[in-house]
């Protein structure tokens, strides 16, 4: 029974862990996650169970003054115990390569933005030629004019660069952050599914406003983006 019942809940696992994301590549690491947590839980079973077992049963008791069998090797038990932990490990690593190499790759259609970090906002330039600036006001608030706008359910590969000093673009709901180096190129990639407005983090402290530089990603559908995308390109102008 409870074999049956730890079955039943590695399987509910890893059913949700395939459930449909809220975003990528936040999956790969809940993926990983995952799949690291069912091995750990699965040979500490393995361990703990008979540990306790043998320690309850072979407890010393009053009285008794016998002395346990020596034990000169067993082969056969050395091999398994080293080769499959062996297999276990080579599986985690190649896993986690895989995962790692997506999570950097950006997807062949990925939309390009070029991102520019700066004492204490972001400027954003899209294919098109449209910018935003992205950062809080005096207030406190962030205009609608102000807010990153992606389609839902598009990848975004972002090319990160700063104007001054060392900012790190960390995209919440995907899980994802890269720093912003002046003088070179970063990148990253994401995709947000459901529309909606999220959270943008400088992850990197940047002098005394860095608690402000934060922005919002504001997911919506791809016509709405595709309308929004082409109001007032020809009248952009830079700070």
């Amino acid at each position: 029974m409870r074999v049956s019942r730890f079955l039943l809940l590695s399987l509910l696992v890893v059913g949700f862990a395939s459930a449909e994301p809220l975003a990528y590549p936040a999956n790969l690491f809940d993926n990983i996650y995952y799949i690291w947590l069912l091995v750990s839980v699965i040979i500490y079973l393995i361990v703990a169970i008979p540990m306790l077992y043998f320690m309850i049963k072979y407890r010393y008791k009053k009285g008794e003054n016998e002395e346990g069998v020596p034990i000169h090797g067993n082969h056969a038990l050395e091999i398994t115990w080293t080769v499959i932990p062996l297999i276990i490990v080579i599986y985690l690593a190649t896993q986690s390569f895989a995962f790692y190499k997506k999570q950097r790759t950006a997807p062949p259609d990925s939309m390009e933005l070029k991102v520019t970090g700066f004492m204490w906002g972001w400027e954003v330039d899209y294919p098109n030629g449209k910018k935003v600036f992205a950062f809080f006001n005096d207030k406190y608030q962030i205009p609608e004019e102000q807010k990153i706008v992606i389609p839902a359910g598009k990848p975004v590969k972002v090319l990160l660069t700063s104007r001054d000093v060392i900012h790190s673009f960390y995209v919440r709901p995907a899980k994802v952050m890269e720093d912003a180096v002046p003088g070179r190129i970063t990148h990253l990639w994401f995709q947000i599914n459901k529309p909606g407005e999220y959270w943008v983090f400088c992850r990197e402290y940047c002098g005394t406003q860095h608690s402000r530089m934060v922005a919002i990603l504001k997911v919506v559908p791809q016509a709405e983006f595709d309308k929004w995308v082409n109001q007032g390109v020809s009248n952009q102008k830079s700070l």
